[in-house]
């Protein structure tokens, strides 16, 4: 063990109890309430005392260490799952969106092939509703004015 009295030697972080609830994962603990840090009282009468931040330093403390290493590790592991949850929803929106735009395009198309059609039978009456003797007139005026 350590050459430390026991009232001074911090206690390992709390092992997690099987029986906690999933929403107990998800809730990070401060690092300032940890069971190894000294109140805010102790750490002013250190520092008054001369014994300076060397004592009180954020991770010199194994125990801290790797408290602090948990809480980065669960941290990490909620910011991973809630970035699924937004791509999820992500791509499902751009899904959505894309049957949509193909349904639109499709009526467009169909649109398009109708105009089209409806344009050339229109040319085709057009052409044949004008009178031919109207064609050979026009260019023998067109002829005579040269």
């Amino acid at each position: 063990m350590s050459s430390l009295p026991a009232t001074l030697r911090s206690p390992p972080p709390p092992e997690p109890k099987p029986e906690d609830s999933d929403e107990d994962l998800f809730t990070v603990p401060d690092v300032e309430s940890a069971p190894g840090n000294s109140s805010p009282a102790a750490i002013e009468a250190a520092k008054v005392s001369g014994e300076g931040p060397s004592k009180c330093r954020k991770g010199r403390n194994p125990a801290e260490r790797e408290y602090r290493r948990l809480k980065r590790l669960l941290r990490n592991r909620v910011s991973a799952q809630q970035a699924r949850e937004r791509k999820k929803v992500y791509v499902n929106d751009l899904e959505s969106t894309a049957t949509h735009l193909q349904e639109q395009n499709m009526k467009l198309e169909e649109k398009i092939s109708t105009l089209v059609n409806e344009n050339t039978m229109l040319r085709k009456v057009l052409m044949n509703a004008r009178p031919k003797s109207d064609d050979s007139g026009e260019h023998n005026e067109k002829t005579a004015n040269f």
